[in-house]
């Protein structure tokens, strides 16, 4: 793992990097969990889930999706499509690129049936440069994790 700042920008050498930058973000819930996201389309095999994704989405109004690099396939991040804003791609500030590996934390609370998430943050590594940047963050309904991650 080598996660530093260059410019005042944070450079990850790979997605292991960019979940340690998630943890530690500041001024937010705490981050409890933290996950990448893959593409879940049934084509891919089990064990060759793409993990590189042209991402949109809008911080002010809590709303992501991403393009699955490999098949094309578009997935809403929870109810993004509900209360979608038609945002700009979302392109690296260092390279100019436009695709990303996704990484999310979460917030859960601990009930008597498990963690319940009540937040989540997007974060994007840029598969160029490196460069980790943030995207957006979403209240969550009292979800499961694995509710969560079926739902990114």
């Amino acid at each position: 793992m080598v996660l530093q700042t260059v410019a005042g920008t944070t450079i990850g050498e790979d997605a292991d990097d960019l979940q340690a930058w998630i943890r530690v973000l500041a001024g937010c819930p705490h981050v409890t969990h933290t996950m990448l996201t893959r593409c879940d389309n049934p084509t891919h095999g089990e064990d060759e889930r793409p993990a590189w994704f042209y991402v949109e989405g809008d911080a002010r109004n809590g709303v992501a999706r991403r393009r699955c690099l490999s098949c094309a396939v578009v997935k809403p991040m929870l109810d993004s499509n509900d209360n979608w804003t038609f945002p700009p791609m979302w392109m690296c500030r260092g390279c100019g690129q436009s695709i990303a590996e996704i990484g999310i934390g979460a917030h859960a609370e601990t009930t008597s049936d498990g963690p319940r998430v009540t937040w989540l943050v997007v974060g994007l590594r840029c598969v160029g440069c490196g460069t980790v940047d943030g995207l957006t963050d979403m209240l969550v309904p009292h979800l499961t994790l694995g509710e969560v991650a079926r739902q990114i």
